[in-house]
């Protein structure tokens, strides 16, 4: 499972401090002694790199991996998790609806319903079919339908996997989020060939991730069915399971944040006003640049992304790098 160590919206401190030329009682003609504090003209001054900060938006680069979102229907979307609270397929509306268009130029989305009618049946093709900034499409989607009919899970997960034939292997990944609040109950849908469908998604390289929301039973069937998915989960519940509206918030964004490919180049929202004169950091240690993109970091493909190489790159890439920092002002190491 990836998961994205950095947030796509980094907002990264720039301090703006720079050059400093110091009072030159000689009228600034390069005769003064040059052994005070200050460091002389042109030097940057050390007591004031980094006490003042301005910021500048990045974007964490990277290309979107597919994740179909196989969503139950049926009737018992109706119920309340509560006596007095909103239906769980209101609940799953606002916040399927809220995670997709937050990450949807992060992840290309797509819905695939069941059952696709007031009983047993599954589309071939997914409702929503798998887009990049797909927000607009699912909340559509929303708009027009509510739960009713049973629960074809097997069925649902057998289109998915013929749906996913019919498109381009997407070399960022191929998701399913399998997610239900009951066990299979229509004809030909039952724990064994529910587990077996998704079984056949993994051996066409397609894992699913397996959400259990509200009061349901399955648990069983859940468990076997996120290791089958292979996104088991430690511990004695493999599946993601989300019991509240904050329950599900939660879930979905981590299931979404475990597709995300992390990415080694980050996009400058505005350039550095000395491009030479900087300090990239990554969990606080510098890291030198080097224009052979070997070892390091250099502004590339253009002036306006920053990327990463060699070990730095692969520990992004890992997980083990949580922080990045691009300071303005205090020249970093240079390899040459």
């Amino acid at each position: 499972m990836r998961w994205n160590p950095i947030s796509l919206a980094l907002v990264l401190a720039i301090p703006a401090c720079g050059p400093t030329a110091k009072n030159d009682p000689d009228g600034g003609n390069g005769s003064g002694s040059g052994n005070d504090d200050s460091g002389g003209g042109g030097n940057v001054d050390a007591a004031i790199c980094g006490s003042q900060t301005e910021q500048i938006d990045t974007t964490q680069q990277g290309d979107p991996p597919d994740l179909l979102v196989v969503l139950d229907r049926s009737g018992s979307m109706r119920d309340s998790i509560d006596i007095f609270g909103p239906s769980k397929w209101d609940i799953m509306d606002g916040a399927l609806t809220s995670v997709v268009t937050s990450k949807q130029t992060a992840i290309k989305f797509g819905v695939l319903e069941f059952p696709s009618d007031n009983n047993c049946a599954v589309d071939t093709a997914p409702e929503v079919p798998i887009q990049i900034s797909g927000g607009a499409a699912v909340t559509n989607f929303f708009a027009n339908r509510g739960p009713n009919g049973g629960t074809p899970a097997a069925n649902s997960l057998q289109s998915a996997l013929a749906y996913y034939s019919t498109l381009p292997v997407n070399p960022a990944g191929r998701y399913v989020m399998f997610a239900t609040d009951g066990v299979p109950e229509c004809p030909g849908n039952n724990d064994t060939n529910t587990v077996e469908a998704v079984s056949g998604l993994l051996n066409a390289g397609i894992k699913t991730f397996v959400l259990g929301f509200g009061s349901f039973g399955g648990t069983d069937l859940l468990n076997a069915a996120a290791t089958a998915g292979g996104t088991a989960r430690p511990g004695t519940k493999k599946f993601y399971e989300a019991t509240s509206a904050a329950e599900l918030d939660q879930a979905l964004n981590d299931i979404a944040g475990g597709v995300i490919v992390p990415s080694c180049s980050y996009a400058l929202a505005t350039a550095p006003p000395e491009p030479d004169n900087v300090t990239v950091s990554v969990n606080g240690v510098p890291v030198p640049r080097d224009p052979n993109h070997a070892q390091g970091w250099d502004y590339h493909p253009d002036a306006m992304t920053i990327t990463f190489f060699g070990t730095a790159c692969d520990q992004i890439k890992s997980g083990a790098i949580t922080d990045v920092k691009f300071e303005y002002g205090c020249p970093g190491p240079i390899i040459n």
